[in-house]
């Protein structure tokens, strides 16, 4: 894990607050979702220029600044003493539009037009103010009554009704902010099918509201609603389901404290809109927490609501609909009495979840879909991880942890990256914790920069070389005169790696091999690009052998050169000790690479 220095910026919510703090990114802006804060925003402008702010809803544009309306009203019927002469009140309501098409709120006329544009010749003449962005205007009447409906567009700053009907199925958008007033702030928030989705506030915990079309920050609607209107729908059970959470797959998913909701389209195979309504389903009937979903491919990971671990929820075809399996039931004793708290999704080069435990270990989830290959592994800090992030950097995901360390006796939180998983040469490599790494021109056997670790006891590799136990001092370690000197280096702390196979279950002609003394007999490793290698016969209780073997390292490197890394398949005697089961346990302590490919093994079944 790599160390440098951080850019900070001040933010309306406190520690406490941070836990149930939701957000969803659209590029250089990220939407913040908070029960007890006005939904909220952090754009970043420039490396260096990252602001928070209330999101203010409402159209981009502006409606025009004041309507006026002239009443031309030549013909009375007077020649037939006024017999057809029938006037009535009409007012005006004009929008602005901009060259996409997305549309201001109205501004109105404010005074009844009393005139009979059924009689030719009769017209009224409405006139506004110019809107700085507005590339066309839209006009609606409401013809004796308070709705009003939609009769034409124009570029200019004028209109002519000679008696042009409204189109009552097309009013203009009128304000609506669902989130106005403490109680109604949203908690949770998600993007789907160009839309801002939100979900439960205290006053209406089973709620969710989705923004205009490819409008966020507005949710505006008409009466009567338009289908790019915003959207108002509830999730509705039989219980109190409170929406923990909002996921975007080929569906738009609600996961709320009880059950799972599915929201589809109110139209065969169509969008999410106003009109038609859309329809909430329940699915699954296993809650969620408040932990942010992981969505990988079309699965979604998510924290259940009661006990621990982990499910998957994806779709399945001979059952036509979502189901939820137990993605830790081989594992569980890695939940027992913990949760996660934090977690991300690193797809390249490795597809692996990392997920932050309530006791400051990180899981490591081993996902790949397509070969049904997944499996958890713990991974131990000389540290408490409190949180973790996925970025895609040069072609891979690095992941960013928030970890505190004692160091020197003071207690210190730092935000490391873990290291580049691709590298060309081993002296380039990173396997070791809270490190640093360094690449000079000319040799040196002095190295500095190392503050973060002041006091305490690293190792290194320099110059693909293994250096262990030294003692930062004054933020520097010198090599020892075996080590000489070296232009790449990198320094940090240690960490072993150790790896235990499941045991070998067979039935055979002589009957199963459970409960049967065994061991493993000739053992082939399979490893790519790896070095260092410790192997033997795993025990029972899955503690470490007291008898392991080493690969040998070395072949026909010349002296003084590194050693190769091992690639493919190599046998090894197993030492002879008889277990109940036959596995194989792995080890590595040095900071090098190791790649695991395959374990092969001959178990010998004793009676």
């Amino acid at each position: 894990m790599g160390v440098s220095r951080v850019f900070r910026v001040g933010s309306p919510y406190n520690g406490v607050e941070l836990e149930e703090l939701d957000f969803e990114q659209q590029a250089d802006t990220m939407y913040l979702a908070h029960i007890d804060h006005v939904p909220g925003k952090l754009t970043r402008t420039a490396h260096d220029a990252w602001a928070f702010a209330d999101v203010a809803f409402g159209p981009k544009l502006s409606p025009p600044s004041s309507v006026t309306v002239e009443v031309h009203m030549p013909n009375t019927d007077s020649e037939n003493g006024g017999a057809a002469y029938f006037p009535q009140n009409a007012r005006y309501a004009v929008t602005s539009v901009d060259g996409d098409g997305y549309e201001s709120r109205w501004t109105g006329s404010g005074i009844a037009a009393y005139n009979d544009l059924s009689l030719k010749r009769n017209y009224n003449f409405i006139e506004w103010g110019a809107v700085a962005g507005a590339a066309s205007y839209k006009v609606y009447k409401a013809d004796n009554s308070s709705f009003y409906g939609y009769i034409g567009s124009t570029d200019v700053l004028e209109f002519v009704d000679a008696n042009i009907g409204p189109d009552l199925s097309t009013a203009p958008p009128e304000a609506y902010n669902p989130f106005s007033a403490a109680g109604d702030y949203p908690s949770t928030v998600t993007f789907f099918e160009q839309r801002l989705f939100f979900g439960r506030s205290r006053n209406s915990p089973n709620a969710i509201w989705g923004s205009r079309s490819a409008e966020f920050e507005n949710f505006d609607q008409s009466i009567p609603l338009r289908p790019d209107d915003s959207i108002a729908l509830a999730a509705n059970a039989g219980q109190v389901n409170a929406i923990n959470q909002l996921a975007s797959t080929t569906s738009l998913l609600a996961l709320t404290s009880d059950s799972l909701f599915r929201i589809d389209s109110g139209a065969e195979a169509g969008y999410l809109t106003a009109t038609p309504p859309a329809t909430v389903r329940r699915q699954i009937g296993r809650g969620s927490s408040r932990l942010n979903p992981l969505v990988i491919d079309n699965v979604v990971f998510y924290s259940p609501s009661v006990g621990s671990g982990v499910r998957s929820l994806n779709y399945k075809f001979e059952v036509d609909g979502l189901t939820s399996d137990d993605v830790t039931i081989f594992s569980p004793h890695f939940f027992e009495d913990m949760h996660i708290t934090s977690w991300c999704y690193a797809q390249e080069p490795r597809s692996i979840v990392w997920a932050v435990r309530s006791d400051g270990k990180l899981l490591a989830f081993t996902w790949e879909q397509a070969q049904q290959v997944w499996g958890w592994t713990l991974c131990e800090t000389d540290g408490f991880v409190l949180s973790c992030c996925s970025v895609p950097e040069n072609g891979e995901d690095r992941v960013y942890l928030v970890v505190r360390r004692m160091i020197d006796g003071v207690e210190r939180t730092f935000i490391e990256r873990m290291a580049a998983s691709r590298w060309s040469d081993v002296a380039d490599c990173c396997f070791l914790d809270c490190a640093v790494s360094y690449d000079y021109e000319e040799p040196r056997s002095i190295f500095g920069n190392l503050w973060h670790l002041e006091g305490c006891t690293i190792w290194g590799l320099v110059d693909g070389f293994v250096v262990k136990d030294l003692l930062v001092a004054n933020g520097r370690v010198a090599l020892p005169p075996s080590a000489g000197t070296a232009r790449k280096a990198t320094f940090g702390l240690p960490y072993d790696v150790d790896i235990q196979t499941m045991p070998v279950m067979f039935n055979g002609g002589s009957g199963s091999n459970a409960a049967r003394k065994q061991q493993p007999g000739e053992i082939v490793l399979h490893v790519r690009q790896s070095r260092n290698i410790l192997a033997g016969a795993g025990r029972e209780d899955g503690e470490e052998p007291l008898q392991l073997f080493e690969i040998k390292s070395r072949g026909d490197e010349p002296w003084g050169a590194v050693d190769t890394l091992k690639d493919g398949k190599y046998l090894m005697d197993s030492p002879n000790v008889v277990s109940g089961q036959a596995s194989v346990y792995v080890k590595q302590t040095d900071p090098l690479p190791l790649t695991l490919l395959g374990v092969y093994l001959d178990p010998i079944i004793g009676g």
